[in-house]
């Protein structure tokens, strides 16, 4: 039951952080909508920060595992939008609410930092100019930002599009 708890709290955090942003929701609204008390929900998880770095590490995981298996910057750029796709909900909270970046959130922070960082590297390629690197810059950042903006556009149907913009950015084949 533990587990399933866990899993409630987590999709409740989600859905009020995404509702009324990360800093206005409060570990009482979170404990009142699971339906548990707050000593019951601090058993759980220590804090608000807590809940945010268990929100997003599959996510995370995900994105690191594309820098690492990903053979082509083709392939990094496609498996990176798969990956915020597949955790749509989550990523937008990052890209969308600035409320999530405080003092308690900089490690979680700075790896999604590092992975866009990595990402893009990897994108622009093996010895890069600085122009390249601006437009790896570019294609990464067309290629996920608008995840957050359009939540009901079916994902195969938004990755199709938001590779096309990439790619014509790169001036990808």
């Amino acid at each position: 039951m533990s587990g399933d708890t866990r899993t409630r709290i987590l999709d409740t955090a989600l859905d009020l952080f995404s509702a009324r942003t990360y800093k206005a929701a409060s570990m009482r609204e979170i404990a009142e909508h699971v339906g548990i008390t707050k000593p019951s929900l601090y058993h759980h998880f220590r804090s608000k920060t807590e809940i945010l770095s268990n929100l997003v590490r599959p996510a995370v995981e995900q994105l690191e595992g594309v820098l690492t298996s990903a053979r082509t910057p083709e392939e990094v750029l496609g498996g990176c939008i798969d990956a915020m796709l597949e955790h749509r909900k989550a990523m937008a909270l990052l890209l969308r609410d600035v409320s999530v970046h405080t003092d308690e959130t900089v490690e979680t922070m700075t790896k999604v930092t590092d992975i866009v960082r990595q990402a893009t590297d990897l994108i622009a390629g093996r010895r890069p100019d600085w122009r390249r690197r601006v437009r790896a810059a570019q294609a990464f950042a067309a290629a996920t930002d608008p995840i957050n903006m359009f939540p009901n556009v079916p994902a195969k149907d938004l990755r199709d599009e938001l590779l096309r913009g990439a790619t014509a950015i790169l001036n990808w084949p």
